[in-house]
């Protein structure tokens, strides 16, 4: 008996609550002006991975610079003097001066070039996979938002359901039907139908302001089921496996580079030198053109060529594996879709039965053939089971938006 009465006190207690807390009811707001695509873009570009972007375009020029250069190596400029004031002083003088200019091996400008072109290939690849990230973001925002509100939605019914069942209690007990403590029965069942949809609502609420942080918007899309995409497999224009295959692209250039690492170019030395032999001897002016050239250094070039190659084929493994994920992903999306549907028809069928049953105790209770606590059992099986349908038809589209998601298909 102390339970029972500690139990009404804190349902009381809920109840005083959870009517402040629905002084004002809460609900999603939609538009028709916002659409899944615009709320994507806006997603898109609040992404922390935005900011990478630029990092491309930096990469890019500064390897331009190095492409786009007349030598492969900076010139340089030497100059040098000679005298005999400490020797023998005859006035022996030898003034030289040149520039030497390191030349481009054959292909390494060509390579140099390859390898902006890849960077900069990447940048949109690196776009649509952030893009895909947003579309994933909203989805799942979204939709996670319509299952609060499903649940809001049911917990609101169960609870003018339990309010009205209350009422009727009550005109019955006034009416000398029912014992008195039917009346605490039936309003213990109304405040914990009333918690539970406080909770819904604050549930609901926490949601919200999820959405809102995460895209800036009060408003949801009117529209926002998807229909899924006829492909049943992976395609290579998948955002990941593009951005992946840009990024071994990438690989391949720097290792078509790492062939002339540790290589010495080729360098062009032209200069001018005057010289006399003593003091007495006019100077001799002269003009000198010189090349000098490696002589096998291709075996310096190995590290470079095994560390670059290392790379490329990690970036290889990490692409099948990564493709392998995207088929898992794909097959348990579909599995689940197919299950959720055939999980809804049959709640469907057992949700129809279980109401049948709630009218016919409902009208047994009338009767007085059935106690309260029966009516309030099946009134819980009811609920459940209509709570239960509603949640999974939400499913259904969330999950038909989960597979688009997996195929890489961006809002």
């Amino acid at each position: 008996m102390h339970l029972t009465k500690h139990g009404l006190v804190v349902a009381l207690i809920t109840g005083l609550f959870c009517q402040n807390v629905f002084a004002e009811e809460l609900r999603a707001t939609y538009s028709e002006q916002l659409s899944l695509e615009s709320l994507a873009e806006k997603v898109y570009q609040r992404l922390p991975g935005k900011m990478g972007e630029g990092k491309y375009e930096q990469l890019k020029q500064a390897n331009d610079a190095v492409s786009h250069a007349l030598f492969a190596e900076p010139m340089t400029g030497n100059l040098s003097h000679f005298n005999d004031a400490i020797g023998s002083s005859d006035g022996f003088q030898e003034w030289e001066g040149g520039v030497d200019m390191p030349l481009w091996l054959p292909g390494q400008k060509q390579k140099q070039q390859a390898l902006s072109d890849k960077i900069a290939a990447e940048l949109p690849a690196y776009q649509q996979q952030l893009k895909l990230q947003a579309s994933g973001e909203v989805r799942q925002l979204l939709w996670q938002i319509k299952l609060a509100e499903a649940q809001l939605q049911q917990a609101r019914i169960a609870w003018q359901t339990a309010k009205k069942l209350e009422k009727d209690v009550d005109n019955r007990v006034a009416a000398g039907d029912l014992a008195k403590t039917e009346r605490l029965l039936a309003r213990s069942n109304t405040l914990e139908a009333h918690s539970s949809m406080a909770n819904a609502q604050s549930n609901l609420q926490q949601k919200l302001k999820t959405y809102s942080l995460i895209t800036g918007e009060t408003q949801l899309p009117a529209s926002i089921e998807e229909t899924i995409t006829e492909s049943e497999t992976l395609e290579q224009s998948h955002p990941e496996l593009l951005l992946q295959d840009q990024v071994i692209a990438r690989l391949q250039a720097k290792r078509g580079i790492a062939h002339f690492d540790g290589s010495v170019n080729p360098n062009l030395s032209v200069g001018v030198r005057r010289d006399r032999g003593n003091s007495g001897e006019a100077f001799n002016n002269s003009i000198g053109v010189g090349i000098s050239f490696a002589l096998d250094d291709s075996r310096y070039s190995r590290p470079a060529i095994a560390q670059a190659s290392a790379e490329l084929a990690d970036a290889q493994v990490a692409r099948q594996a990564l493709l392998r994920d995207l088929k898992t992903q794909l097959l348990s999306r579909k599995e689940q879709l197919d299950s959720t549907r055939q999980q809804l028809t049959l709640a469907k069928e057992q949700d129809e039965t279980t109401q049948q049953y709630y009218q016919l105790q409902k009208r047994a209770f009338d009767l007085g053939e059935v106690n309260l606590i029966d009516l309030l059992r099946s009134q819980v099986l009811a609920n459940n089971s209509q709570s239960r349908k509603r949640e999974l038809e939400v499913q259904v589209q969330q999950q038909k938006a989960a597979v688009n998601q997996a195929l890489g298909i961006i809002l």
